[in-house]
């Protein structure tokens, strides 16, 4: 089933939604994967943008007096949204964009974990997202790897292409283990020294940038990191790290066997808890 239609049938319940955000993620959203007829009106702190949105864009105002059934949040923000759509009026539903690729997914389908991969990273078309994001061969690779291995039929596609996939883990600098277990929406943001242990555990929708580890220590424990988890620049988690649902670490940060909650953002040398939001 395509994202578009898994989106469908999650927002059937609900005949007009609101969209937070005007950027490229909203454009995006509303161009490939939001069913355009339940679409009401856009909120953006911006609401200066009407002259090229397709939608009129109106700024929060908008929505203390209409009170929507439900607001998707297409913005890289969306925790710190959350939080102001929870003071505006706690009794609105809200959702990140992402989320809405979980409906009905078959998390055991390296094929359909995949194309959720590709469609969270691609913001043109295939040609020069290669150009663009060369990291996204080491996606694909990784899922289509660990989906031939699955099958006796398939297993000497799997002998060829994981020696092409570490291949493409050496040119990138991102070392992304085949024994690696990765949920869905696996964003690397950019190329260049990224190591993940091949113990760790990745949940569902977790970004990743550049010059990052997700390692063991020596006393052999591995990061577990839980969906929409956001690791900025320069951090490294280590150990028996557990970082909750939609949490950030933030940039240049040491995480060792350091237990982060639900919706945080911890930062420092070592890590600590700098922000928990009220969600």
């Amino acid at each position: 089933m395509s994202i578009k239609n898994k989106i469908k049938i999650g927002l059937i319940n609900y005949k007009k939604i609101v969209v937070w955000g005007s950027g490229g993620l909203a454009r995006t959203a509303i161009k490939y994967w939001l069913p355009k007829d339940k679409i009401d009106y856009v909120i953006d702190s911006n609401f200066n943008k009407n002259n090229y949105f397709p939608y009129e864009v109106f700024n929060t105002e908008k929505i203390e007096k209409s009170k929507p059934e439900l607001i998707i949040v297409c913005s890289s923000a969306y925790v710190e949204i959350f939080e102001k759509i929870k003071k505006i009026n706690p009794n609105i539903k809200f959702k990140y964009i992402y989320e809405l690729f979980l409906i009905n997914h078959d998390f055991n389908s390296e094929i359909s974990n995949l194309m959720i991969d590709i469609a969270a990273t691609k913001n043109s078309n295939f040609f020069k997202l290669i150009l663009k994001k060369p990291q996204i061969l080491v996606n694909i690779t990784y899922r289509l790897s660990k989906y031939f291995k699955k099958k006796k039929i398939t297993l000497p596609l799997y002998y060829f292409l994981a020696p092409v996939h570490y291949l493409f883990c050496l040119l990138t600098s991102i070392q992304l283990p085949l024994r690696l277990e990765a949920g869905p929406g696996l964003i690397i943001a950019h190329p260049g020294t990224i190591i993940f242990s091949e113990k760790a555990k990745l949940g569902s929708f977790v970004t990743i940038y550049h010059c990052c580890t997700v390692g063991t220590t020596l006393s052999g424990g591995s990061p577990v990191i839980k969906d929409f988890v956001t690791i900025y620049s320069g951090s490294h988690v280590l150990g028996s790290s557990l970082i909750g649902k939609h949490s950030k670490v933030g940039a240049m940060s040491l995480v060792l066997d350091f237990q982060c909650g639900d919706f945080m953002t911890i930062a420092g040398i070592p890590a600590s808890i700098k922000k928990k939001y009220n969600i």
